[in-house]
C-alpha cells in the first residue's frame, strides 16, 4: 500500500442466513486489524453494531440502516465513509441489488464479502479485501517506479507522432 484511504465511519449489514451476528462482529473485527495493519487509518469500531437482515428486503435494510447511521454521525458533520456486506454464497440478484442501491441511491461506498470468505477467514483473503477497500476510499495501492522518479517523458518532451 502506497498511500492509506481513511474508514472513520462504518457499518456492516449481514443478508447470510448462516452468519451469526457474532460471527459477523469477529470478522469485521479482523478485516478493520488487516486494513490498519496494511497501512490505512481504519476505525476498529463500526457506528453501529452489525445487524442481519432477509435478502429480499434489501433495499428497506440498507436505507434504514444508512439512515440510523447518519442520525448519529450528522450532528457532528460527519459522513458515512464504507459498508461492508457479508452476502451468501449463492445471492442471485442481491449483489447487483445492493450495489445499485449503494452507489445510485446512497452515494455509499461498499464491499461486499461472501459467507464462506467470513467462516474461512484466511489472512490471504482479508489482505486482499483490505487493498479493494484501500482503493475504493481514495487510496493508492502501487504506483509505477518509473513514474516516482519522473523519468516517463511527458508528450510535450519529445516529438509524438498519434493516428487514429
Amino acid at each position: 500500500m502506497v498511500n492509506g484511504g481513511t474508514v472513520n465511519n462504518w457499518i456492516c449489514v449481514n443478508f447470510s442466513l448462516n452468519v451469526q451476528d457474532s460471527v459477523a462482529r469477529g470478522f469485521c473485527y479482523e478485516l478493520a486489524q488487516m486494513c490498519h495493519i496494511s497501512g490505512m487509518a481504519f476505525n476498529p469500531e463500526p457506528v453501529l453494531p452489525p445487524i442481519s437482515g432477509r435478502p429480499e428486503q434489501v433495499e428497506e435494510v440498507l436505507k434504514t440502516r444508512y439512515h440510523d447511521a447518519m442520525t448519529k454521525l450528522q450532528p457532528q458533520g460527519n459522513e458515512l465513509d464504507l459498508l461492508i456486506v457479508i452476502l451468501p454464497d449463492n445471492n442471485g440478484s442481491l449483489y447487483g441489488d445492493l450495489k445499485r442501491i449503494c452507489e445510485t441511491d446512497l452515494g455509499l461506498v461498499s464491499q461486499c464479502c461472501l459467507t464462506k470468505h467470513v467462516f474461512r477467514m484466511s489472512k490471504q483473503y482479508l489482505a486482499n479485501v483490505a487493498l479493494k477497500i484501500n482503493v475504493k476510499v481514495g487510496g493508492r495501492n502501487t504506483v509505477l517506479v518509473d513514474a516516482i522518479s519522473r523519468r516517463i517523458p511527458l508528450v510535450s518532451d519529445r516529438p509524438t507522432y498519434f493516428w487514429c
